[in-house]
């Protein structure tokens, strides 16, 4: 069925008798159902069985030993800077000689590069640690063997048919690794080395773990096999940390008890990434381990979240304005040289999400005459990654998946691609019906509103990529006090059943009008927990309305 926005909804047909939750884990294809609601820490797998490990402990240990000084290398995103942090505070607490470098997404691009071996050469470093990046930096590599700098590589990305020149490469995704599970985020790769190394005593435990899960959540990997313990454990652990740039920041996100996957995908993770994206991301890294100074960088993070918002708000008007009738294309496609490197990708997002169709947003450096562009891609149908491959001969470089990815052109050749870009999306797309999708997971009979079903669906917490919230179909409910709300009066808010239940619809105030004169309507609802004035009872989060 098409719902009032032009969403596709597919509804799962619930089996007589069933009980829901157990309906929503057979959605999910979970095979231990008891495990599943009742994570074990003792379930993760052992670091022992990632390749390399053993070789990256012993050589760790003896630059400790040695007094060494050792580089940990991270990247500008939420992992990157997540896992920078978890080997950081572990290596510093087994008195190692270490510090972080974190590359500048304008100055240094993406990972370990040349410049950086040369850095650390000049800073008499003798062991390079890389987090969440690595493994396609054969150049850089090459350069620290010949300045004989030991480089341990730690990362998750898939490696190229051929290895850099490491010391050592602790990586799930290699061919001859027997890692069981191959999903997990570059912050947890380092945590399994850090684990390896020593104990810690139980503040630093909840830290490095709370990082981990901050990590996973941020870039999006599955929460399934080990990477739901991880989230489960970290998120419970992140209240209890002492650290006072981590209270700052769960302050300033308005965080006040239990910490959700949600908050880190929405609240904590913007906040650090704005960093990495506006400035420098060693700001996100110091609030959250600089020892007195962690306050002062959180409230930084918050000034940069501002900026970062107000700039993403901008540059999608102006991309709008630029994108004539954008139902009517196969991809839509922008650029100024006004706009900011470190926010293409979140406009790209916001594109391709609101129309239902792949996004390219583009940075003209005029200083260089190329154009740096970020893609997006919603549609299963079509990987935007191919897209670019078969315009390589026009592209200086270009990577990434089949949901996202980015790229260099020359802007003598910007034309020419943008139109072959156009091409292949229209004949990929020709037969796929660009709207978007809302699966539901089953249809609620008005009498299972109501807490106690709220309070079943949260064993299945936490949600995120591999186990979304679970969404729900009523039928027929009669809608009531039906107003819209906000400041600019773009979120629909209301009652249901009886008048008792509070439902709100965030961006969906547009549709006030429409639903005036109708007396019922179908919903597609999250359940969330209402508490306003010491009461507590059941709201619905309108996801769509048909």
């Amino acid at each position: 069925m098409q719902s009032l926005t032009g969403k596709i909804w597919t509804i799962h047909e619930r089996p007589a008798g069933l009980p829901l939750i157990e309906h929503v884990m057979n959605i999910r294809g979970i095979a231990d159902p008891a495990l599943f609601l009742q994570p074990d820490i003792k379930s993760l797998h052992s670091p022992q069985l990632l390749k390399d490990l053993p070789k990256a402990v012993e050589r760790i240990k003896q630059a400790v030993e040695k007094n060494e000084r050792i580089f940990v290398v991270g990247d500008y995103d939420v992992d990157g800077v997540a896992g920078s942090a978890i080997l950081f505070r572990a290596l510093q607490h087994l008195g190692a000689t270490v510090s972080v470098r974190l590359p500048h997404r304008m100055r240094d691009g993406y990972g370990l590069n040349v410049n950086m071996i040369e850095e650390a050469a000049a800073k008499k470093v003798s062991l390079i640690v890389t987090v969440d990046n690595g493994i396609s930096a054969t150049p850089a590599l090459e350069r620290a063997a010949e300045l004989g700098i030991d480089v341990i590589v730690t990362d998750h990305h898939l490696p190229p048919a051929e290895l850099p020149p490491a010391f050592a490469i602790v990586n799930p995704r290699q061919a001859d690794c027997g890692y069981p599970f191959k999903g997990v985020s570059g912050a947890t790769v380092g945590w399994k080395l850090a684990l390896a190394l020593g104990d810690y005593p139980p503040e630093l435990t909840r830290e490095l773990i709370a990082l981990a899960a901050i990590g996973t959540i941020a870039d999006v990997c599955p929460l399934t096999n080990e990477n739901r313990a991880i989230v489960y454990f970290g998120l419970q652990a992140i209240p209890y940390i002492e650290h006072a740039g981590w209270q700052r920041l769960l302050a300033n996100c308005d965080i006040k008890t239990e910490v959700t996957a949600e908050d880190v995908g929405y609240r904590i993770g913007p906040r650090l990434n704005a960093a990495g994206r506006l400035e420098s991301a060693l700001t996100a890294l110091q609030a959250l381990t600089h020892p007195t100074a962690g306050v002062q960088f959180a409230d930084e993070l918050e000034e940069l979240n501002i900026r970062r918002r107000k700039l993403g708000t901008s540059m999608l008007e102006e991309a709008l304005a630029q994108i004539a009738d954008p139902a009517d294309k196969p991809i839509l496609i922008a650029s100024s040289a006004d706009w900011y490197r470190g926010v293409i990708g979140l406009s790209a997002g916001r594109l391709a999400e609101r129309y239902f169709r792949p996004a390219v947003v583009m940075e003209h450096d005029t200083e260089k005459n190329e154009f740096v562009g970020s893609c997006r891609c919603p549609v299963p149908e079509f990987n935007i990654t191919e897209a670019l491959q078969s315009c390589a001969d026009l592209l200086t470089n270009f990577g990434g998946h089949r949901a996202a990815a980015g790229f260099t052109c020359p802007a003598i050749h910007k034309d020419a691609f943008e139109t072959r870009l156009i091409e292949i999306a229209a004949e990929k797309l020709r037969t796929i019906e660009l709207s978007p999708k809302v699966t539901v997971d089953a249809e609620l009979a008005e009498t299972e509103l109501h807490l106690e079903t709220l309070k079943e669906l949260k064993k299945l917490q936490p949600f995120g990529a591999g186990n979304p919230e679970p969404i729900f179909a009523i039928r027929g409910v009669a809608l009531a006090d039906l107003r819209a709300v906000g400041a600019k009066e773009d979120h629909l808010s209301g009652r249901v059943g009886a008048g008792k239940i509070k439902i709100i619809g965030f961006g969906l105030g547009k549709l006030l009008a429409q639903l005036a004169g109708q007396a019922s309507c179908d919903l597609a609802v999250t359940l969330a927990e209402d508490n306003w004035q010491g009461r507590q009872g059941l709201q619905l989060r309108i996801v769509d309305i048909a």
